[in-house]
């Protein structure tokens, strides 16, 4: 006599892993994502950093303004001006940039023009058209700020 089981059949489960092709698709789309949004994150960093030119701009200009009052001309003394100095260069806060002061169109006397340059080296130095930032003794910046996204 024959017995019939009601068991039910033993199964192996299946595989739930990825395959191979499963997981190029997904790192080769990562990587597409990375290639488009990488500059850009650089971008926004890099414009993030155009701060720290445009604080020590206007701590130069206050304290030129300053200096001025209390001896009736200005300086291109950085020293003077409360910068960060390292070997006789006058920095930005963070130092991302070379701040000097120069004497403006009626000399120094009675004008100014504090620039900062991007450090050579620094990721600054790659900031299409806004690698060198200046504010002079009329309260004029360049590049132009109705020009260009640099101020």
């Amino acid at each position: 006599m024959i017995m019939k089981s009601n068991k039910s059949t033993c199964r192996v489960p299946r595989n739930l892993g990825f395959t191979l092709i499963e997981t190029m698709i997904t790192v080769v789309i990562l990587s597409m994502l990375a290639m488009i949004a990488y500059p850009s994150f650089l971008q926004s960093v890099r414009k993030s950093k155009r701060t720290d030119a445009q604080t020590a701009l206007t701590r130069a200009s206050n304290n030129l303004e300053r200096f001025f009052g209390t001896n009736g001309t200005y300086t291109t003394d950085t020293s003077q001006l409360g910068l960060v100095i390292d070997a006789g260069t006058a920095y930005s806060e963070s130092g991302h940039y070379i701040i000097t002061v120069t004497a403006g169109a009626t000399g120094i006397g009675s004008s100014y023009v504090v620039t900062a340059n991007a450090t050579p080296g620094d990721m600054q130095a790659d900031d299409t058209g806004c690698t060198a930032l200046s504010l002079n003794s009329v309260g004029r910046r360049t590049p132009d700020p109705a020009a260009s996204s640099c101020w």
